[in-house]
């Protein structure tokens, strides 16, 4: 027999492979490097070793906005992953005008953020008045201007942003539905199980893998959003929906201050790989569990 040929398949990942170097390493590398210096943009880099880094530590700024990126990180997982199963759920429970529904949830994803973020702007609005304070005027309860209350911005970014993406999730949860065995369902439907029984006990620990992947997907995506807050808030008021992924860009391209702005944006590399082992974890803690 003929040994195999080992660079064949190199020779077929070389395009992706190459593209991933020039998009994600070399930028990874350039961040790290700008990290340990101070530099404006235009003139030459002052190298300051672990100066910015030090820094990180005495920055309130940073310290608000992570523990907002936190909340945001939570409720936008919950959110999404709740939405997106409910809607793939029933999808995957109807027979007609499957198609034409599965078209309508997956539009706001294909929808740029910035048109969801101004037709939530008019929903909310309070002068002039948008739908949402004309609705709480017939209920008898004072206007809120949501987006511009310290109390409540966070969470309506955190539930604007997790309005776009659950169509996402929908599909990919509504494919592994669909990719569970009729055979199996048949069996338990002729065992006296019924719909809920079937869903709670075959379904979903059938698709356990599936969940795991999406809930990566999400608290990576979660802990690096920055497009809704910017647009509704920029942050505000105040630091009161500053993620960290805003104060790096602002930090960045508003102050000039690249150095500290690239250190920043290792920061939110290292959270998101942390966050991302610990679900890893908490998945390999699950399938011994279940061994």
């Amino acid at each position: 027999m003929k040994p195999k040929n080992k660079i064949e398949p190199w020779l077929f990942a070389a395009p992706a492979l190459v593209i991933y170097v020039f998009i994600v390493i070399l930028p990874i590398l350039w961040s790290l490097t700008y990290s340990f210096t101070d530099w404006n943009g235009i003139g030459k880099l002052k190298f300051i070793g672990l100066d910015n880094y030090v820094k990180l530590f005495s920055d309130k700024t940073l310290w608000i906005a992570f523990k907002n990126n936190i909340f945001f990180m939570i409720l936008g997982t919950v959110f999404q992953l709740l939405m997106g199963l409910v809607m793939a759920v029933l999808l995957s429970s109807i027979s007609r005008g499957s198609n034409f529904l599965r078209v309508i949830y997956f539009i706001p994803c294909i929808v740029s953020s910035m048109a969801i973020c101004k037709i939530f702007e008019k929903l909310l609005s309070v002068q002039p008045r948008g739908v949402l304070v004309a609705i709480t005027d017939l209920l008898g309860f004072a206007p809120h201007a949501f987006l511009s209350e310290p109390d409540w911005a966070l969470t309506f970014v955190t539930l604007i942003d997790g309005y776009k993406f659950c169509g996402l999730y929908m599909v990919i949860f509504y494919s592994a539905f669909m990719n569970v065995s009729k055979d199996v369902l048949e069996s338990a439907h002729l065992d006296g199980c019924n719909w809920f029984q079937q869903l709670i006990y075959i379904k979903f620990p059938l698709i356990k893998n599936i969940f795991f992947m999406v809930l990566i997907i999400l608290v990576n995506g979660c802990l690096k959003g920055f497009d809704v807050s910017y647009i509704l808030t920029k942050g505000g008021p105040g630091n009161a929906s500053e993620l960290v992924s805003t104060y790096m860009y602002k930090t960045a391209f508003s102050m000039s201050k690249f150095g500290y702005g690239s250190t920043l944006g290792v920061f939110i590399m290292a959270e998101s790989l942390i966050a991302v082992g610990i679900v890893q974890l908490i998945q390999k803690i699950a399938a011994r569990k279940d061994e």
